[in-house]
């Protein structure tokens, strides 16, 4: 997790490390239904016997950067429980021991979800930065998360990526978005947060990456990608 650089990846492994540890504790009672309760101290559990350090900066990392749009679904849920027993152990030899978050712990995340709640309404108001992962030449390589107004397009967005990227010659390179294996090129003109908005809410949920990659020119004798304007292209 520590070696992701993009917060909705470190998401994505918090949410399997979460399903792993599920797993784990349905081997001793096959059949038997846990909740958060049964959860949360084998959560502490495995967190104790981990970096603290890292996993410290990781939370906040992603707790702060998180996308606001993935703010109500699993992964933020996870995110604030895991959130909740790192408090717990920080603060192992000053409170008891229970498997319900103090009343100093749920007050620290009341604020926190105040912060994040201010900062997406000044968001709306303000139409401040967001952000947006990219990735060079294949999906998860070189990934950067670029900062960009939520109506950049992506002649803009891809302008940042030849600088980030430091390409010889950005003319020939292009912005493209695959979803669930499927290539496509986005348009000069379109809107990349919109897609990826689209793509966020999209169900069934879909995999999907931004690359920064050279124009095909056929010599790989696959069909050219779709080129997509509007975020309903699927």
């Amino acid at each position: 997790m520590h070696k992701a650089y993009s917060p909705e990846k470190k998401i994505s492994i918090l949410l399997k490390t979460c399903k792993l540890i599920y797993d784990s504790m349905a081997l001793g009672n096959p059949g038997k239904p846990y909740g958060a309760d049964d959860f949360l101290p084998v959560l502490m559990y495995v967190l104790a016997r981990s970096n603290l350090t890292e996993m410290l900066l990781d939370v906040e990392y992603m707790m702060e950067l998180m996308d606001p749009a993935l703010q109500l679904g699993e992964g933020s849920y996870y995110l604030t429980t895991t959130y909740g027993a790192l408090e717990h152990i920080k603060n192992y030899d000053k409170i008891t021991v229970t498997r319900q978050l103090s009343v100093e712990v749920q007050d620290s995340i009341h604020r926190w979800e105040r912060r994040r709640t201010l900062n997406k309404a000044r968001a709306s108001r303000s139409s401040v930065q967001d952000f947006i992962c990219v990735s060079y030449l294949e999906p998860e390589q070189q990934a950067r998360t670029l900062a960009s107004r939520a109506d950049t397009a992506a002649q803009a967005l891809c302008a940042q990526c030849a600088e980030k990227f430091e390409v010889a010659q950005p003319e020939d390179y292009r912005l493209f978005v695959l979803v669930d294996g499927r290539c496509f090129q986005l348009a000069d003109e379109a809107l990349p947060h919109r897609i990826k908005g689209y793509l966020l809410r999209s169900e069934p949920k879909r995999d999907f990456h931004f690359v920064y990659r050279p124009l095909g020119n056929g010599a790989d004798g696959g069909p050219p990608c779709l080129v997509v304007r509007e975020p309903n292209f699927l």
